[in-house]
């Protein structure tokens, strides 16, 4: 429980500098002074400089509103994505739930981090589209895990009880399976979220995540490739720690609310 408050009170500290971002930020995290490269950490500028002389906190702060942008969106489209395949693949059809249970094995045997980062390069990078592609090429394991708790819930007596008063499969499904799944939608958001800040990070990293306008911890790890070369350890160190926070905060978050969760 201490663990669970602790990183609470992280994730919340993190959205509350992300959303007052402007307001936070001592300095224009775009701002190049190149009087100042590669400050250490000073009382001026608490985490230091990068390479081009642009103060790293202003920068972290910026870019945690990009990567919980990401994060949410992306969630947010997977499991709306889930649920819907899992409400295509119980409809009353032997044949639908064949199809269905095939295709979600197929998908899961796809590398989707390849195609993740075909599409990205593809599309130029604009945060909405990586929001997109990563949103549509992550939803497999939270269908299939929705999936088998629709197919249990389904024999249920109050969704029996639901069939004679005469409720289509759609009122079935979205308005009385799940909601009393409610706990299991809330650690996949959490776990998906986790999921896609990561993988916006790995593509920013390697070069083909959002474009420069957007600043993410993935870009700024990126840009601190050649730092630990020329001893700027502070370039590499804030931001790689934010990001492990962050993504640590919503996956433990997820999996431990009110003692629920389960493991993807």
């Amino acid at each position: 429980m201490k663990i669970y408050k602790f990183f609470l009170a992280v994730f919340v500290f993190f959205v509350i500098l992300a959303v007052f971002a402007p307001f936070f930020a001592p300095f224009d995290p775009n701002f190049s002074d190149f009087q100042n490269v590669n400050l250490a950490p000073n009382q001026t500028h608490i985490f230091g400089t990068d390479f081009m002389g642009r103060d790293l906190l202003s920068r972290v702060f910026y870019a945690l509103r990009t990567s919980l942008i990401v994060g949410v969106g992306a969630s947010f489209i997977t499991t709306l994505i889930a649920s819907f395949y899992a409400y295509i693949a119980t409809l009353n059809s032997n044949f639908i739930k064949e199809l269905f249970d095939r295709l979600i094995d197929a998908f899961l045997s796809l590398p989707s981090i390849i195609f993740i980062m075909i599409f990205s390069s593809i599309s130029g990078g604009r945060l909405l589209t990586i929001i997109l592609i990563i949103g549509l090429c992550s939803w497999m394991q939270s269908a299939k895990v929705i999936l088998g708790a629709l197919k249990t819930m389904l024999k249920s007596d109050f969704i029996a009880q639901a069939k004679i008063n005469g409720a289509t499969h759609f009122k079935l499904i979205f308005f009385e399976a799940l909601p009393n799944l409610k706990a299991l939608l809330f650690t996949l958001f959490g776990i998906n979220a986790a999921h896609a800040i990561a993988m916006e990070a790995t593509l920013s990293f390697f070069g083909v995540g959002s474009d420069l306008s957007a600043i993410s911890l993935g870009l700024m790890l990126n840009e601190s490739t050649q730092a630990l070369f020329m001893g700027s350890w502070w370039v590499v160190l804030f931001p790689g720690v934010v990001l492990f926070l962050l993504i640590l905060s919503f996956a433990i978050l997820s999996t431990s609310s009110n003692g629920k969760g389960i493991k993807i």
